[in-house]
């Protein structure tokens, strides 16, 4: 027996202060593209501000992703 699992779709206005599936504080904004390189980016992406989220952008693409579950947050 195979069990689907669908996961919830997570929508909000702004950037959310906490996950809403974890509860981590540590909630990203994607990045999508091809982003020049700087400390700063790099710094930022350590720190769990920024994640990455690739070129291919379909026009439903989640704009933050908690760095602890990675769950995808998209903007109402």
């Amino acid at each position: 027996i195979k069990e689907i699992i669908m996961n919830k779709r997570y929508e909000s206005l702004n950037q959310p202060a906490k996950c809403p599936e974890c509860g981590s504080l540590r909630v990203a904004r994607i990045l999508y593209g091809y982003p020049a390189y700087s400390e700063e980016l790099e710094a930022d992406m350590k720190a769990g501000r920024i994640a990455i989220g690739g070129c291919c952008i379909t026009g439903d693409d989640p704009k933050w992703k908690c760095m602890e579950c990675e769950t995808e947050i998209y903007k109402k």
